[in-house]
């Protein structure tokens, strides 16, 4: 089952792009979108053709908190109906709770889960297993933060917001969203708080209000089922690997089955423990070798190998090159297509008419 992005995730796409100086309409294009697509904001998208649509954009402007400024202007009640719920939740607890089991119909592609560890909590944000982008952590920890601090009324700032990419060039929108200490580096992508936290109350809390929203909720279609056993799996293996604690023994145990019981999923749906790890460890090794200035030793230590020679073994082996000549050839193709990007006519890829822009001059203001 392919992740979806609801349209309204690209609101204010088009007058972004072109306060950075680029033609949207050509980035769409190359992407494999259209800006028709972005009519209704509840029209439904393919993730990767989304996520790629940031990351080149990202890119070709040269702003690497694209995903930020894109999601800074994002409204609450963009959300759609689960922001009812979310305004009327009794407690953070609750708010995070309903945010969790209603994910998919906030966006298909975000993976939300929340660790207690005594006095200290970790809320893990996360693109679905099988999705790899820095710009797409940046726009859903823009909206995720702004819908914990500002959409709601519960008087309280986490800990710290961590972020697995390194630290952007461009630092001012983070600051200036996230008005917390921002860990970069990190070894995880979301936020931490303190438990007690979690008891705060939402002045704006009816509980009325919230069951009457989450009646509405259970009726609407959006929800396509909980995830395959093969979608956590992958999900666990990611959370697991930098540890290199990933023998099916570990993975099972983290999502709380036996390893027999676990095994037996996996054969079921045609997959095997193994099989899902070389998957999930090269998603991750393309991400780090594409996305980041990390070197190659630290990336083997992100994919779970303990030293270069291993990992570089296994990265011809599944690769047919070393990672060093592998990400110099990224480099130069990404380089020409982003030349090809600025040369392309803009009337060439253009259509007659457009989506409303009635923030883009919003947008310009803060570009700083």
């Amino acid at each position: 089952m392919l992740a979806r992005a609801r349209a309204v995730t690209l609101t204010n796409f088009l007058g972004l792009a072109r306060c950075l100086g680029v033609d949207p309409h050509a980035m769409l294009a190359r992407s494999g979108l259209s800006a028709g697509a972005l009519g209704d904001p509840e029209n439904w998208l393919p993730s990767r053709q989304v996520l790629d649509l940031l990351e080149e954009t990202a890119a070709t402007t040269g702003r690497d908190d694209f995903g930020v400024l894109l999601g800074e202007f994002r409204s609450f009640a963009s959300l759609g109906p689960v922001s009812l719920l979310l305004r009327h939740e009794v407690t953070l607890r609750s708010i995070i709770g309903a945010m969790i089991e209603y994910r998919r119909l906030l966006s298909e592609l975000l993976h939300l889960r929340l660790e207690v560890h005594g006095d200290d909590s970790i809320l893990f944000w996360n693109l679905v297993p099988g999705l790899r982008s820095s710009q797409g952590i940046n726009l859903l920890a823009t909206i995720g933060y702004r819908v914990l601090i500002d959409g709601t009324a519960v008087h309280w700032h986490p800990e710290c917001v961590h972020f697995r990419h390194g630290r952007p060039h461009d630092v001012a929108a983070f600051q200036r969203v996230f008005s917390c200490p921002i860990e970069f580096n990190s070894e995880f992508d979301g936020l931490t708080l303190k438990t007690r936290s979690l008891d705060l109350l939402n002045d704006f809390a009816d509980a009325e209000m919230a069951a009457h929203a989450r009646r509405l909720l259970n009726l609407l279609p959006g929800q396509r089922g909980e995830e395959s056993a093969v979608e956590r799996t992958r999900g666990t293996i990611a959370l697991l690997i930098q540890s290199g604690q990933t023998d099916v023994t570990d993975v099972a145990r983290c999502m709380g089955l036996t390893k027999r019981s676990l095994q037996r999923r996996l054969k079921a749906e045609g997959h095997s423990c193994s099989g899902l790890l070389n998957d999930v460890r090269r998603e991750l090794a393309v991400r780090y070798l594409g996305n980041s200035s990390n070197s190659s030793s630290a990336v083997a230590g992100l994919v779970g190998y303990s030293s270069l020679s291993a990992f570089t073994r296994w990265f011809v082996s599944e690769f047919g090159k070393p990672p060093g000549e592998w990400r110099q050839q990224l480099q130069r193709q990404r380089r020409f297509e982003r030349a090809k990007i600025r040369e392309t006519p803009t009337f060439m890829l253009r259509p007659s008419s457009e989506p409303s822009e009635h923030q883009a001059s919003q947008d310009a203001l803060h570009l700083t």
